[in-house]
């Protein structure tokens, strides 16, 4: 007898075997394989109420209707994944739910779809997701959001309600007008993280604090004379973001003292430096920022 054979034999037949029984479990699907994805209409016959909220209101709702959209990203299933085994289970589990995550475990199911977006792009490194801030602690999903973009409160109101520390300093003599609605916390820093410090925005890697010059274009130059301590240091080392109680949002009352800290003491001490250096954030005539 040639064994070789029989062994060959033997092995093509558990192959057979073993294949067919796993296309066999496979084509169950149901009980004893993985949750399929059933649609958003499944969804409906126990959410009734939610469902029709977020048909009306939901952005997210234009990927139930594109057939082009892979299950796996539409409708509710995109967030809560495949519901077949929740469904045969009457609703009890076997599903994600989103009260027992954590941020980052939320974050991710939101970043499933809309990681490849610009703006989001830095939210790895932000510092919401380092202080354990997940997508849906500022934005309403399935309830009416207040906001654009789906934000649970006004823009502003929400960002003061972790930054109350920052909310103060719109209340001194000089600052920039975000109580009153003429700024927005959004027009200088992206919730979403950033590469410069305190998340701001820098659509520009050629020029410093971009964020500030889209508001001030005629302090940005470029200028034959650079004042360095701008071009190096950024707005800041002279002048307060949020508000400040001397005028200009200067760090100092005085601005010969504020001059003082990087030049030391010229000339004139009683005198303020931009009596004459009134071109102090740039010149294109003097070395010396002289008019």
């Amino acid at each position: 007898m040639n064994w070789s054979r029989v062994l060959a034999i033997t092995t093509v037949a558990l192959l057979v075997i073993v294949s067919f029984i796993s296309s066999a479990s496979f084509s169950q699907g149901g009980k004893g394989g993985k949750a399929e994805y059933i649609g958003a209409e499944a969804c409906k016959q126990c959410h009734t109420d939610i469902f029709d909220a977020f048909r009306k209101r939901d952005p997210h709702w234009k990927n139930v209707l594109d057939e082009k959209v892979s299950p796996d990203k539409r409708g509710c299933e995109a967030c809560h994944g495949p519901g077949s085994k929740h469904a045969e289970a009457e609703g009890k589990g076997m599903i994600l739910s989103f009260k027992g995550l954590s941020a980052q475990e939320r974050s991710e199911a939101c970043l499933r779809c809309h990681e490849k977006q610009k703006s989001l792009s830095q939210f790895g490194r932000s510092v919401h997701k380092v202080t354990a801030v997940g997508c849906n602690d500022c934005h309403q999903v399935h309830g009416k959001p207040v906001g654009k973009k789906l934000l649970k409160e006004k823009e502003v109101d929400l960002c003061f309600s972790c930054h109350m520390d920052v909310k103060s300093s719109f209340y001194l003599a000089n600052s920039h007008k975000v109580l009153q609605g003429a700024v927005k916390c959004t027009d200088c820093h992206t919730p979403h993280g950033s590469r410069e410090r305190a998340s701001l925005r820098r659509p520009s890697y050629m020029v410093k604090y971009k964020a500030c010059f889209q508001c001030h274009p005629e302090k940005r130059g470029p200028w034959v004379y650079e004042h360095l301590n701008q071009k190096v240091e950024g707005c800041s080392s002279c002048h307060v973001p949020h508000g400040s109680p001397n005028r200009f949002l200067l760090i100092r009352r005085n601005v010969t003292a504020l001059c003082a800290e990087c030049h030391g003491v010229r000339h004139y001490p009683n005198m303020s430096c931009v009596n004459c250096h009134t071109q102090i954030h740039g010149s294109n005539f003097n070395s010396r920022f002289l008019q």
